[in-house]
């Protein structure tokens, strides 16, 4: 079971979005690693849309295979691909995660890939992102379906954390989010969250190629 995602957002420049979709699929496919790519459809108001990569793998040293396949290589076809791919994006993110608890599919889900896919970040106060782990995991556990995974950022901000959720339709995700709208339960944790936090931010994309399918 993969323990780390390495997550490539590239937003795009106006008119090269399908260009980049391809281009990020391509270098997907080359890695040899297992992984989705999707492209925002909506987020922020004063955000970018992006192209994202997501990179899943076991452990630190297959992390450290890739940086060494790419920059012990400058010349080989899949490393000038991957720069390739970086030039139609106007900014490159690139952010390693550990995952703390993965997806899991509730006792009603059929077989099959998810179709969108929903990324919340949240960045605690600071020597508040162990309570606010621990607060996501309580909710977590409650949640009756499919649950969510949660990442923690290995390096840059100690104080980021994630939540990815999978659904198979924008009506799914509609009667989620509703379930939380109207929930007891959630209208608290989500108080604990606010009082935890100094930003939360989501993004909706849909997932346009997925090796785990």
């Amino acid at each position: 079971m993969p323990n780390f995602i390495l997550n490539i957002r590239r937003v795009t420049k106006p008119g090269q979005e399908g260009t980049l979709i391809d281009s990020a699929v391509e270098t997907l496919k080359g890695s040899n690693v297992q992984g989705n790519v999707s492209f925002e459809v909506s987020t922020a108001a004063l955000s970018d849309s992006a192209v994202v990569n997501a990179l899943l793998v076991d452990s630190l040293s297959d992390v450290e295979k890739l940086h060494d396949a790419v920059l012990g290589n400058p010349d080989a076809a899949h490393t000038q691909l991957y720069y390739a791919t970086n030039g139609l994006a106007s900014k490159v993110t690139t952010t390693l995660y550990r995952i703390i608890d993965p997806i899991e599919p509730g006792p009603d889900d059929q077989p099959g890939p998810g179709k969108y896919m929903s990324r919340m970040l949240l960045m605690a106060k600071r020597g508040e992102a162990s309570n606010l782990l621990s607060t996501l995991q309580g909710i977590r556990s409650n949640i009756p379906g499919r649950k969510p995974m949660i990442n923690m950022a290995v390096a840059g901000n100690p104080d980021l954390v994630r939540i990815v959720a999978m659904y198979r339709s924008l009506e799914e995700f509609q009667i989620e989010q509703e379930r939380r709208r109207q929930s007891d339960e959630m209208k608290s944790a989500i108080g604990q969250i606010g009082g935890l936090t100094t930003m939360v931010r989501s993004t909706l994309a849909r997932v346009v190629y997925n090796t785990m399918a």
